[in-house]
């Protein structure tokens, strides 16, 4: 018995040592982490504190940054998975996040970074939208107020979260004002001071420039455009600037004549615009944004041909109603491991990128409830990446 206390002190000074637990707890991942906050009240303020959800991004990053480790896929006006499956599994051993916590059903998804959602509850038009964020990984939620304003017309939300550089998130609210000369307004809130900033940016834009389909990369937000310019906007400076988008059938496949969809999307610090091509020739390219913001190159072109041999049971796309394939998620890598993630007859089919080797794929059964409703469109699918995360709302 004597021999057993020596051990005991041991466990009692770890367990009374924050610093100590913080860095036991902090090497486990976030699904186990939510079990071990039951343990005892202790534990529970520790793994619930922002401190601790820094250091422990900071612990599971790869290189200055999270892996994405499923996706969450929504058609319709408000959220409803068009498969099975809850999400789309990326790795072997995903833990499939479950959105069940919100209980009202009738809400939309807009955005995910890094770990959290931006959604809305949806009503019908004559109704204000209410919005809020979430993590599904420890099934926290909160309700955000829109700043309050007369001036023009709401025009998009979006969320810019970096945990590895702060657990505080910001919001953008873009308003388009009543003017002739095609301005708008700008508002942002923080989560550090709970409120929005009492001052907002007003600037001009044209109407191509698609502000509700946005990327936060790199400290800056993006928009996407079908123009062939756009807008990004430096969150820690407060400054909007331009740069360019790729203009239609750029360095398109040869026998293309129109583009059928575009991806954009961010992975690990670059900025991708993926690009499929009609008649559908089951190619693609992706391209990526120089550093310096001067122009769009070429990163990867795939080939799916291959593929539509490997699987000559998979049926040709019905162009006419937009069945093709469409582009889910460009997840880059720092090794030779980037790959894309593409849908196409009802599977979901990885791709290493540099020599289009295929890796796996999913077989997909679409929701009963969505097939009774209608044939299943790729290209209205949304697409949200998830991310395992302890951040805090």
């Amino acid at each position: 018995m004597k021999r057993s206390r020596p051990s005991s002190a041991s466990a009692e000074t770890i367990a009374y040592n924050d610093d100590l637990l913080t860095q036991i707890l902090i090497r486990i991942p976030a699904k186990h982490l939510l079990k071990l906050k039951l343990i005892c009240k202790q534990w529970r303020s520790l793994i619930s504190s922002l401190q601790f959800s820094l250091s422990h991004s900071l612990h599971h990053q790869n290189r200055g940054f999270l892996t994405p480790s499923a996706l969450f896929l929504g058609i319709g006006n408000y959220y409803r998975p068009p498969f099975e499956l809850p999400a789309l599994p990326l790795t072997p051993d995903s833990r499939l996040p479950v959105l069940d916590f919100i209980v009202d059903p009738h809400f939309k998804i807009l955005q995910s970074c890094n770990g959290l959602l931006l959604g809305h509850f949806y009503y019908n038009i004559n109704e204000r939208l209410r919005y809020f964020i979430c993590n599904p990984t420890t099934r926290k939620f909160k309700m955000i107020s829109l700043p309050v304003s007369q001036l023009g017309s709401l025009r998009a939300v979006n969320l810019a979260f970096d945990p590895m550089k702060s657990p505080h998130y910001n919001i953008i609210c873009v308003r388009k004002l009543p003017s002739p000369n095609k301005r708008f307004g700008l508002y942002i809130y923080s989560s550090k001071s709970d409120e929005w900033d009492s001052s907002w940016i007003s600037f001009r834009a044209n109407e191509y420039i698609r502000f509700d389909h946005g990327v936060f990369c790199n400290g800056v937000f993006h928009w996407n455009s079908n123009g062939r310019k756009s807008l990004r906007f430096d969150l820690e400076n407060k400054v909007l600037k331009k740069m360019p988008m790729l203009a239609p059938m750029f360095q398109a496949p040869q026998g293309s004549e129109d583009e059928d969809s575009r991806y954009f999307g961010e992975s690990r610090g670059h900025l991708h615009l993926g690009v499929t091509y009609m008649p559908l020739c089951f190619k693609f390219n992706i391209f990526e944004m120089a550093a310096d913001y001067s122009h769009w190159f070429l990163k990867y072109c795939l080939n799916l041909d291959d593929t539509m041999k490997a699987f000559p049971d998979l049926r040709l796309p019905v162009v006419d109603i937009y069945y093709g394939f469409h582009v889910l998620s460009v997840i880059r890598s720092e090794g030779e491991e980037s790959k894309v993630v593409i849908l196409l007859d009802y599977k979901a089919i990885c791709y290493e990128l540099k020599d289009g080797v295929l890796l796996n794929v999913n077989e997909l059964k679409q929701c009963p409830e969505t097939l009774n409703r209608c044939p299943l469109n790729y290209i209205g699918i949304q697409v949200y990446q998830y991310f395992e995360t302890l951040s805090c709302v």
